[in-house]
């Protein structure tokens, strides 16, 4: 009976160690993404601080590091994947928060459940994209551009 138990606590732990190990691995991209974009933002934004890291995934790839400049001003900063020299940055202060874009997609579009939000690029325009399921358990998108002074339609939706 000694012998299960040990055979039995050998595949506990081998199970464990492997399952473990599968989550390190395929948080790996995640984490160097967001050590180049912390590098990025440090050398092209004078950034000294990432408070805040998105990934997004639209057309193009963006890593979004949000964080205090030198001088103490907080601001975004869009690096693309692929360019990663022609990075946008702009004020905090000039964009609406994470919760002003929720609010305005759960006013416009009253979802069942709002899934997550992330910071964006959508036609070289910084964005929200809230991800969200409707009524009818459809996931859809809207996107809720960044700026406050955007002369463009406050905010766009996608159903997919």
């Amino acid at each position: 009976m000694k012998k299960w138990i040990i055979i039995a606590g050998l595949c506990i732990l081998v199970i464990v160690g492997v399952s473990v190990n599968v989550y390190f691995q395929s948080m790996k991209p995640i984490s160097h993404a967001k050590d180049f974009a912390e590098k990025k933002a440090r050398e092209k934004a004078n950034l000294t601080s990432m408070d805040q890291f998105y990934l997004y995934n639209g057309d193009i790839t963006y890593y979004v590091a949000v964080g205090k400049q030198k001088n103490g001003k907080k601001v975004a900063v869009w690096i693309p994947e692929k360019n990663s020299d022609q990075i946008t940055i702009e004020k905090w202060s000039d964009g609406i928060s994470k919760s002003e874009a929720i609010n305005t997609v759960m006013k416009k579009e009253k979802p069942a459940k709002v899934l997550g939000s992330r910071l964006g690029m959508l036609d070289k325009e910084p964005v929200w994209e809230i991800s969200y399921l409707d009524h009818s358990s459809r996931l859809n998108y809207a996107y809720v551009y960044f700026l406050k002074d955007n002369d463009k339609t406050p905010y766009m939706i996608t159903n997919i």
